[in-house]
C-alpha cells in the first residue's frame, strides 16, 4: 500500500515515492506466491514418491524418476529464491535511499528507520523475537531440501546399479549426502551464472550501505 502524504515532499516526489513502494510490495507479493508454488510442487512430489515407495509393487525406476523431478524442482526453487532476494534487497534499498534524501524528518520515514534494534532481540528465548532474516531462513531450508532430494536420487541410483551393497550403509549415506551438497552447490552456482536477469538497460546507481 502507498504511504501517506509526506508534508516535506513535493507532489512529484510523493508520486515517485509511492511508485517505489508499490514496486517493492508487488515484488514481495510475487515472491510469496512463487515460492509457495514451488513448495506445493515439492510436497506433491514427495507424496507421490512416498506412495510409490510404499506401494504393493516395486517401481524403482519410476520412484527414481519422481525423486529426480523433486530434485530438479528443489534446485529451481533455490535459484528462484536467490533471484527474488536479489531484487527484494534492490527495491528496499531504493526506497531507503529515497527516504534518506527526501524525507527529512526521521520519524516520518518507514523503510529506512527502525524503532529500537535492541528491543525484543532475544536470541536464546523461544517465546520472544530476534533479528533473523526470514528470506535467508527460507533460502537455507530450500537448499537443504534440494540436498536431501539429491541424496535420495544418488542413493536410489547406486542401489539400482548394484553399488555399495555391503555393510556400513550409514557411512555410504553420509558420503552421498556430502556429494549431493557439493553437486547442489555447483548447480546453484552454474544456475546463477547461466540464468541471470537481463540488466543491460538498467543504470547501476552503485549505492553503498551505511556501515
Amino acid at each position: 500500500m502507498a504511504e501517506a502524504k509526506k508534508e516535506n515532499m513535493t507532489d512529484d516526489e510523493q508520486k515517485q515515492y509511492d511508485r517505489l513502494i508499490a514496486a517493492r510490495n508487488y515484488h514481495y507479493d510475487n515472491l510469496n506466491k512463487w515460492m509457495m508454488t514451488f513448495y506445493v510442487i515439492i510436497g506433491a512430489l514427495f507424496v507421490a514418491f512416498q506412495a510409490i515407495h510404499c506401494g504393493e509393487y516395486l517401481h524403482r525406476h519410476l520412484e527414481l524418476g519422481v525423486a529426480i523431478a523433486g530434485y530438479m524442482v528443489s534446485v529451481a526453487a533455490v535459484l528462484s529464491g536467490k533471484g527474488y532476494y536479489y531484487w527484494e534487497t534492490n527495491w528496499i534499498r531504493l526506497v531507503q535511499e529515497y527516504e534518506n534524501n527526501h524525507v527529512q524528518v526521521k520519524t516520518e520515514r518507514v523503510y529506512s528507520v527502525f524503532a529500537n534494534m535492541s528491543a525484543n532481540n532475544f536470541l536464546s528465548n523461544p517465546t520472544k523475537g530476534a533479528n533473523v532474516s526470514t528470506s535467508k531462513v527460507s533460502l537455507a531450508m530450500t537448499f537443504i531440501v534440494a540436498v536431501l532430494w539429491g541424496t535420495i536420487v544418488i542413493y536410489m541410483g547406486t542401489n539400482l546399479l548394484g553399488w555399495f551393497k555391503g555393510d556400513c550403509k550409514l557411512i555410504v549415506v553420509l558420503i552421498e549426502l556430502i556429494i549431493s551438497a557439493i553437486i547442489t552447490w555447483g548447480l546453484m552456482v552454474c544456475g546463477t551464472k547461466l540464468l541471470p536477469s537481463k540488466l543491460d538497460n538498467l543504470d547501476d546507481l552503485k549505492l553503498k550501505d551505511k556501515k
